[in-house]
């Protein structure tokens, strides 16, 4: 159905000036949907209805707004006064980086000012904060959890000035309140509070009224301009127990799914503080991870041992000394980007998978350890940082540009734009398919080097321990060299409409066969020289993986007791077993001879 002619479209050339001038004057010389300054000489503008005419709309001057035109165009809501709420969002969500957090919200808009005074009268609770210069008091009744009768809440609105951001209870950013803003703008209810917890000081009587979960939807009342949200607040609630069941809520119960790299950093919380209280516990119970767990009730120690490798994992993302660089070019707090190449769900799969041995630890935590002998835990975090920093140098750092992004990258290929070959190679290599399948491939090759030197042995490879080894810089230099060979590929850069094909595919399968056997099924053997454990391994070079290093690493002098024994440990180290015997053939014979 065609629009309905407006009284804009019968005016003439010099009235739209003349128009547009008084519609500047009177918006202060701004966008109306932007509020950024518009430049009448300069500027391409356009003029459009803030209610629509199709809501029935005035057709009058007082209903008209000035406008960009990129504004216009880019509006996700045909009234410009949700249009430009929801652009704020956005505009304020990209200066950010293109995430929020709820303090972020509540400190631009005027909140988390205050603390909130409470009288607890057992039976009900009496409330009291400053609103506009006067002080306010309202009494709540107590609820009970009829389950457990240590939770105790009231429900109540409280503005925005005596509420604070949970960080510990929920990190989670702000990324998609658009639909909750527009569902509050056709005035729906909202139908799930948000929830607060309150520690009272027992002698002042106050404390911060932190919110710990509906972040998104007070986000959205926030921008809709509204100074009061509801609210459940839980009086001195146990804060780990209630973290637990906020987690649980998020991802056994499915609720609202948190983002991996979020439920990580609760999980690792919760351990790390239990840890804590057991190693600064006196009594002679041995302090590592394993006595730890095995301390625990029973009913526990599944979900402590989970906790744990959140843990484990987010000591390598948070890593220090050294710094974790990989992690600046992945995106943390939503499952895909259009930006940045490498999706945390993709490091949780490949690096995080394979590297970490997640069952707990049975060394001590508190042995007298040296740098030649360190704790296991602090070598495996360091030595996948290195690794993870040696796959950035090689990958990504001053490669991926940013300003080019990913979004439809092989469609924009096709189309003839100039996509430099480092930013191709960065893009393809951490499609999430593909990843894990190189990234197993790099870890076997790894693991069979570290086997030949003696620095671990099958258990450790099989148990994801292969990063315990102490490495030296000799061996750092063979694994730069796998990566180097693996990223120097021509698979990343071929721009052929097969290859470029190949990339949509989102099966770790298909991958498998294209660079294990070079095949693609239905056309045959595209590549020349398949990327597989075979070629990581020989990039480190022959001074570096030799049949003599494992001679001198087992001990023994009789050589062909040697031949025997590594032609065994071949089949012992990968259950690819003959397949991996032509690896060696040519340094055997040469030995032999």
């Amino acid at each position: 159905m065609p629009r309905s002619l407006s009284k804009i479209d019968k005016m003439s050339g010099d009235e739209i000036k003349d128009l547009k001038h008084r519609l500047h004057s009177f918006q202060g010389g701004e966008c109306f949907l932007c509020g950024r300054p518009i430049n009448l000489e300069a500027d391409e503008t356009e003029i459009d209805h803030i209610v629509p005419l199709a809501d029935k709309g005035p057709d009058e001057e007082a209903n008209w707004a000035l406008l960009h035109s990129v504004c216009n165009d880019r509006k996700s809501a045909q009234n410009l006064n949700l249009a430009r709420i929801l652009m704020r969002f956005e505009n304020t969500k990209e200066e950010y980086g293109g995430a929020l957090t709820t303090a972020q919200v509540l400190e631009m808009h005027g909140g988390s000012t205050q603390q909130l005074h409470v009288d607890d009268r057992g039976d009900s609770v009496l409330v009291r904060y400053e609103c506009r210069g006067s002080i306010k008091e309202i009494e709540a009744p107590i609820i009970v959890d009829p389950n457990n009768l240590n939770y105790r809440s009231f429900f109540i609105e409280l503005p925005i000035e005596v509420l604070h951001h949970d960080f510990e209870l929920n990190p989670r950013k702000i990324i998609n309140a658009d639909k909750l803003i527009k569902e509050f703008w056709r005035k729906n209810p909202q139908l799930h509070v948000a929830l607060c917890r309150l520690q009272i000081d027992t002698e002042a009587k106050k404390g911060d009224v932190l919110l710990f979960d509906g972040q998104h939807k007070t986000a959205a009342q926030i921008f809709l301009g509204n100074r009061a949200v509801p609210v459940r607040v839980f009086l001195n609630p146990d804060k780990d127990r209630l973290k637990e069941a906020n987690r649980r809520a998020h991802k056994e119960l499915r609720q609202v799914e948190f983002f991996k790299s979020v439920l990580d950093d609760l999980g690792q919380d919760i351990f790390s503080q239990h840890f804590r209280r057991f190693l600064e516990d006196e009594t002679g119970i041995p302090k590592s991870e394993k006595a730890f767990i095995e301390s625990l009730e029973a009913d526990t120690r599944v979900e402590m041992k989970r906790n744990l490798y959140h843990y484990l994992k987010t000591t390598v993302k948070n890593s220090e000394d050294p710094r974790n660089e990989f992690f600046d070019y992945v995106e943390l707090d939503q499952p895909r980007s259009k930006t940045w190449p490498i999706s945390y769900d993709s490091v949780e799969k490949t690096f995080l998978r394979h590297f970490i041995d997640s069952s707990p630890c049975e060394a001590p935590v508190d042995a007298d350890y040296d740098e030649e002998n360190d704790y296991p835990r602090n070598t495996e975090r360091k030595n996948l940082v290195i690794l993870m920093n040696i796959v950035t140098d090689y990958v990504l750092r001053e490669k991926f540009d940013k300003s080019l992004g990913i979004a439809k990258l092989e469609d924009r290929i096709k189309k003839g734009e100039v996509i430099p070959d480092n930013h191709l190679r960065a893009y393809r290599m951490f499609r999430p398919a593909v990843f894990v399948v190189w990234c197993e491939f790099l870890k076997e090759a790894i693991a069979m080097y570290l086997i030949a030197k003696g620095k671990i042995t099958n258990d450790m490879r099989n148990r994801n321990r292969v990063l315990w080894a102490q490495m030296d810089g000799r061996d750092w230099e063979a694994i730069a060299k796998m990566i180097d060979k693996l990223a120097s590929h021509k698979l990343w850069i071929d721009r052929g409409p097969v290859i470029s094909n190949a990339f949509g595919q989102t099966r770790p399968e298909f991958f498998r066969k294209l660079l294990e056997e070079g095949i693609i099924d239905g056309i045959g053997k595209i590549l020349g020289e398949p990327i597989n454990i075979q070629y990581l391994f020989n990039a480190a070079g022959s001074d570096n993986n030799c049949l003599s290093d494992y001679i001198l690493a087992i001990g023994l002098d009789d050589f062909s007791t040697a031949i025997e024994k590594y032609l065994f440990y071949l089949h012992e180290i990968s259950d690819l077993g003959p397949k991996l015997l032509c690896l060696f053939d040519h340094e055997i014979n040469q030995l032999l001879a």
